[in-house]
């Protein structure tokens, strides 16, 4: 049924009138914590609704924030409700959060914004008129909440309770309001966000930001708000520039043809301005046409006037701009590349590091850079030299090598590449036998699936997909799904299956999700038939591999299996997919999963086998109803071990590394439950040896998975909810790695650079120091000490 649209106005008179129906405290300061109001049993009070509150928020259980919460005297209670409900979020949340949109604290409309901005699938329209209003009554204030709040605040955020966010920092309310109408992408976004950059500096940057986010929903964003963009960007003789402005350009693939030239006057000017957002500048020259390489390469090669950030996103903005940006890459390669003296080649851990390897793995072919390339491949690794510096050589070379030899999985630069295994003394490269080391292992896998993969490349090929290093084995079954002539491809699926990795298991489950025929024999082979299409009927019936329909439901059975949201949704979909009759029954009790992500999957791969829509998010395996929405809420999880002994204080974790001794601080002010996860696996010594899995130069370093290959978590630590939050993703800060909602365990990542598209999308957990970003894939943690 259509939604009636309401006007911002009458929004706002309904918002504000919550307080009378409701029994909300009138707007004004919250009483002082040593006023008459603040009585030793209402403090004891506060403090176990904080404590109820956090085992809400953990349980997903937003019926639990009762209104009471909401009309608290205590702005910590109205708070903690306003932070459960933003985290639980869907239709359950929505009443709460709009009551919490009229409330006369900042941090809680800050919650409530963000919550909504994350709850407005179908009710965009309505979302987006009630935060503008609640932004114009902001606006129409005297003043905000004065002294007193902020006091009354302060003392309950230090109440002893388990859900107190102790010292939690404050949220920008004004922020989270406009981030939330971007989110929405509602038909009146755009118009007010473009409104907004013509507000102060702070709202105008909010705006640009919000823009970013409306941009990346809707591909596109009209050429007058692009035009509105560059005029903040290059500023005027009233107000200097907004290089912020310059973000949501790069949120775009395509912009106008003839906003172009301006694009590229307009960011290079902003090259001279040092700042987190210049390389928002340096992004938008990607956008900016062939005629923008110069500048680029300018910045990738101006190595102290540019950050190894910004040097590494031009390298990836060159890539977009065809034969200039492949030249000047070219040339940026040959001039960034070390000599082979050994004391040189002492540089290769830091930050620059990741700028010539990105321009390397930015470069489309050896035609360019060909003896530059040589040189590399052949780059001589230092003798007695640490596994750091062998590492890097072994990425160096094996860049080269994989360009150089194009389709040929047998080149002999590629197969003796990475200098950290070496072959036996004496021995040749065999390329009939996986190579030793993951670097030069994934190497050849890639090279492999350059052209078709038959004959002997085949045999290479199986040989890479069924052992050897895990993730170039993972990386060799993720070509069963682009390269159908690969046979014996369900052998190969069934055993990854099979495995005890779950990075290994999932990579199969996708490639049987997108592939679904890669999991058929040849007729004849197997006892069920797998249902025709109607473009099938003249063609042999296919039959699913016994052992993979084994695989999948044998995993669905797995004890810990479903507290690995990650795992148990490949799993799943892959089910769906083959449409297996069996898996029926397991599939409805995941329909009642209190994780969100699994109740999705498991609705869709219902609905295939009952050739109906069916809604899970309810928990109940029933026929989606009006608007898909069911009538009941969600089921609720179990409270987390570490919500019983939670971190109190910020702790300080000391890493020593493979690039040197690295720190972070760990604040449970806004995701205690995380924060105390990641300390307690600190002080067992669980990070003690694990492998940096991840480096993007220039955007983050990523660590703490169990098998070094970015998948799983700790056995016996189901995964965590989100505790995410309106907080910026700035240089440096740590949050915690996902795939997907509630799937957090144990890997964290740590910022090199501004990243506005990660607001509120993952928990931010700390902040780090240190020269993060020197690190480079495979790197070893060697140990990790807490110092509380």
């Amino acid at each position: 049924m259509p939604r009636r649209r309401s006007s911002p106005l009458l929004v706002l008179a309904l918002l504000l009138s919550l307080s009378a129906c409701t029994g909300q405290p009138a707007p004004g300061p919250a009483p002082d914590a040593g006023s008459s109001a603040a009585t030793p049993a209402a403090s004891a009070g506060a403090a176990g609704r904080l404590d109820a509150l956090l085992a809400a928020e953990q349980r997903r259980a937003a019926l639990e924030v009762s209104p009471a919460d909401q009309q608290s005297r205590d702005v910590g209670v109205r708070r903690a409700a306003a932070r459960a409900l933003a985290r639980i979020g869907g239709d359950a949340a929505w009443p709460g959060l709009a009551r919490a949109l009229a409330d006369e604290d900042d941090e809680v409309v800050a919650w409530a914004a963000y919550g909504l901005g994350f709850s407005c699938k179908e009710r965009e329209a309505e979302a987006v008129s009630a935060l503008v209003a609640r932004a114009l009554a902001r606006d129409a204030r005297p003043s905000p909440a004065g002294a007193a709040s902020a006091a009354a605040s302060a003392a309950s955020a230090a109440a002893p309770s388990g859900g107190a966010p102790a010292a939690a920092p404050p949220l920008d309310a004004g922020g989270a309001l406009a981030r939330a109408i971007g989110r929405c992408g509602a038909e009146a976004s755009e118009p007010t966000l473009v409104a907004w950059l013509d507000g102060p500096r702070e709202r105008a940057i909010h705006a640009a930001y919000a823009l970013g986010d409306l941009a990346a929903i809707k591909l596109k964003l009209r050429e007058e708000t692009l035009v509105a963009l560059l005029n903040l960007a290059s500023g005027s003789a009233a107000s200097p520039p907004v290089p912020e402005a310059l973000y949501p350009i790069g949120r775009l693939e395509h912009v106008p043809l003839t906003v172009i030239p301006r694009i590229r006057d307009v960011a290079t000017a902003r090259l001279a301005e040092a700042s987190d957002a210049r390389l928002f500048a340096v992004r938008a020259l990607g956008r900016a046409g062939e005629a923008a390489a110069s500048e680029l390469a300018r910045v990738l090669s101006a190595k102290g006037v540019f950050t190894a950030s910004e040097r590494a996103e031009a390298a990836r903005a060159l890539k977009r701009l065809g034969p200039p940006g492949q030249r000047a890459l070219a040339d940026a390669v040959a001039a960034l590349a070390p000599s082979a003296d050994p004391i040189a080649l002492t540089g290769l851990v830091s930050e620059d590091f990741g700028v010539l390897l990105t321009a390397l793995d930015a470069l489309g072919s050896a035609v360019t850079a060909r003896k530059a390339l040589r040189d590399l491949a052949a780059l001589p690794p230092p003798p007695s030299a640490p596994a750091a510096i062998l590492r890097r050589v072994a990425w160096l070379r094996c860049g080269a090598a994989r360009l150089l030899a194009g389709g040929d999985y047998r080149d002999p630069l590629l197969l003796g590449c990475d200098v950290t295994a070496p072959a036996e003394p004496g021995s040749k490269p065999d390329a009939g036998a996986p190579v030793r080391g993951s670097i030069g292992a994934r190497a050849v896998v890639e090279v492999i699936g350059r052209d078709a993969i038959t004959g002997p490349r085949l045999a290479a090929f199986r040989a890479y997909a069924a052992s050897g290093d895990l993730r170039a084995r993972e990386a060799a079954i993720e070509l069963i799904a682009a390269h159908e002539e690969i046979a014996g491809a369900p052998d190969l699926l069934a055993k990854a299956l099979a495995a005890e990795e779950p990075g290994l298991v999932a990579a199969a489950a996708e490639v049987i999700a997108r592939q679904p025929q890669r999991a058929s024999e040849a007729p004849g082979q197997g006892k069920r038939k797998r249902r025709k299409r109607s473009d099938e009927k003249d063609a042999p019936a296919a039959v699913t591999s016994p052992a993979i329909e084994a695989a999948l439901l044998s995993i669905l059975d797995r004890p810990g299996a479903r507290d690995d949201p990650e795992l148990i949704g490949a799993v799943v979909d892959a089910v769906g997919a083959l449409a297996l009759k069996p898996a029926e029954a397991r599939l409805e009790q995941l329909c009642r999963s209190s994780h969100p992500t699994t109740r999705a999957r498991a609705g869709t791969a219902l609905g295939v086998l009952r050739g109906r829509k069916i809604a899970c998010d309810a928990g109940l395996p029933g026929d989606a109803g009006a608007a898909g929405r069911p009538a009941v809420a969600p089921p609720v999880g179990e409270v987390p071990a570490e919500a019983s002994a939670l971190v109190r204080a910020p702790a300080a974790l000391i890493f020593d590394t493979d690039a040197g001794e690295l720190t972070m601080t760990l604040d449970p002010a806004l995701a205690p439950v995380a924060v105390t996860r990641f300390v307690d696996l600190a002080r067992s010594g669980y990070y003690d040896g694990k492998i940096v899995h991840r480096v993007v130069p220039g955007f983050v370093t990523q660590f703490g998975a169990p098998f070094g290959d970015g998948a799983g978590g700790p056995p016996g630590r189901p995964a965590l909810r989100c505790e995410t939050s309106p907080v910026a993703f700035e240089p440096l800060r740590v949050g915690v790695a996902l795939a997907g909602r509630d799937t957090g365990s144990s890997q964290l990542f740590v910022m090199h650079a501004r990243a506005p598209h990660l607001d509120g999308q993952y928990a931010a957990v700390g902040a780090a120091a240190g020269p993060w970003a020197a690190l480079a894939d495979g790197d070893i943690i060697r140990s990790v000490k807490v110092r509380d």
